[in-house]
């Protein structure tokens, strides 16, 4: 099963930072993003340099939809 999670935190300057996870259950990083919508700025990471995900409790839930439509911005 895929699920969806994501993180935030503030960005000095330039606004809120969100963080997309697409993981494979319970804790293996397939693909993520970095999104900082107030600037339009979407970086992706078809290889996460980071394979496990680290205190998913501490995540905030996030649909595919989400993450998809993200992921197919230029």
């Amino acid at each position: 099963m895929v699920l969806y999670l994501k993180t935030e935190q503030i960005v000095p300057g330039q606004g809120m930072s969100y963080t997309y996870y697409e993981l494979e259950e319970p804790d293996t990083i397939v693909r993520m993003l970095t999104t900082i919508p107030e600037t339009g700025m979407v970086k992706k990471y078809p290889k996460p340099p980071v394979k496990k995900l680290f205190a998913p409790e501490r995540c905030l839930p996030a649909t595919a939809q989400e993450f998809l439509d993200l992921w197919s911005r230029e």
